[in-house]
């Protein structure tokens, strides 16, 4: 009788092609048995791996099949698992130190050469609905885009770049409920919230370091929009409709409730340790990409110190962050660096989740820009795990 043989997590992965979080799904599935390994990790059973593997390949299309896209190259950001995200191969923690957002979109978007942000602004829309959130009024405002380009469909790479800095400036007006300026737009939100000077470093690099990350979800959704040649506007749409969900742009929201409870007199071990004993999550620890530690976290979370260290929850967080490790084994990650930062400098409400939006609205445009020179329509098969036709 032959020994069985078990992998890990690791070699399980890359033998099926799958990122760990889809490894996870086919064991809770039963497709993959798993048993204890060394330490905290577990074992995969390799002869289950490969009868997925043997599946799926009998799954996939021939080559050539129409409608289906090969995966996405990109050449806008790499991620490195213990350094964040490099633009076009520049550290985003790096430009986040000295670099404006509108320096990352034109490294991001190509051809330095000219300057998208040389055109004057454009016009604010007038008629949002009071009471909105940020979001859904920059939704509203997305929609009416035609009414202020005449050019809106445009799809020539000579005017989309301009497009993108016209539409990055808009979308940032109607996040603010402000006239659309030419100041760099980390000073724009200084305006517009009443911060002080002092904030200006960490605005910029929040905005720096949410730029871009790769194949997320909002990027994804944008890239297929583009692909299909929706105009840069509607493609934005796709990403914000896919931003606004609270596992992914909105996941600040959930930070921000939990660090309602935490006040200057308050027991952090109470707080946690329940949320614990409830079965709860902790939301702003933990990242898929990041199996130890979140950079981006790090960076704006060191900026933020330098900044406001007499800020009573700014002075907690090293008792924060030790008994969220003690308790669920895990490390921040941007989304709680954001929410800290709302709450640190006296931000509005929903500040956290706004500025990621500023920010990646940038690397969404990155991506629009490039899935237009691509000719392949994004069209992905499914992986039909299901019961066999009869």
């Amino acid at each position: 009788m032959n020994k069985p043989v078990y992998l890990s997590a690791r070699e399980a992965a890359v033998e099926l092609g799958v990122q760990p979080a889809t490894l996870y799904a086919y064991v809770s599935r039963g497709l993959i048995k798993s048993v204890p390994g060394p330490g905290k990790q577990r074992r995969y059973d390799a002869s289950d791996v490969r009868r997925l593997v043997a599946r799926k390949e009998e799954d996939r299309p021939e080559s050539g099949t129409p409608g289906v896209a090969p995966g996405v190259i990109t050449y806008l950001t790499f991620i490195s698992e213990a350094d964040g995200p490099f633009y076009r191969g520049r550290s985003a923690a790096k430009l986040a130190r000295s670099s404006s957002l509108e320096t990352v979109a034109t490294l991001l978007w190509g051809g330095e050469a000219d300057d998208p942000f040389a055109s004057p602004p454009p016009v604010a829309l007038q008629g949002l609905p009071s009471g909105l959130s940020p979001l859904d009024s920059l939704t509203m405002a997305l929609a009416a885009w035609p009414l202020q380009d005449r050019a809106a469909y445009t799809l020539s790479p000579k005017l989309l770049r301009e497009k993108g800095a016209a539409l990055l400036r808009y979308m940032v007006s109607a996040l603010l409920r402000s006239a659309p300026g030419d100041a760099p737009i980390h000073a724009q939100v200084l305006k517009a919230w009443n911060i002080p000077p002092s904030g200006a470093d960490v605005i910029r690099a929040a905005l720096v370091l949410t730029a871009d990350h790769e194949l997320n979800t909002s990027a994804f959704a944008v890239r297929c929009a583009a692909s299909t040649r929706a105009p840069l506007h509607a493609a934005l749409l796709a990403g914000l409709g896919t931003f606004s969900g609270p596992r992914h742009g909105a996941a600040a929201d959930r930070v921000t409730a939990w660090l309602s409870q935490v006040q200057s007199g308050t027991d952090l071990g109470t707080v946690l340790e329940g949320r614990l004993a409830r079965g709860e999550d902790l939301p702003g620890f933990g990242h898929r990409i990041y199996p130890a530690r979140d950079p981006r976290a790090d960076c704006l979370l060191q900026i933020l110190r330098a900044t406001v260290p007499e800020d009573g929850l700014v002075q907690r967080i090293p008792d924060i962050l030790d008994l969220a490790e003690a308790l669920f084994g895990l490390a921040p990650n941007i989304d709680f660096a954001l929410a800290v930062t709302e709450r640190s400098l006296g931000l509005p409400q929903h500040a956290a989740k706004t500025v990621f939006c500023m920010g990646r609205t940038v690397g969404w445009i990155a991506h629009a820009l490039e899935q237009y020179q691509d000719s392949e329509l994004i069209r992905p098969r499914a992986t039909y795990l299901g019961d066999r036709p009869r």
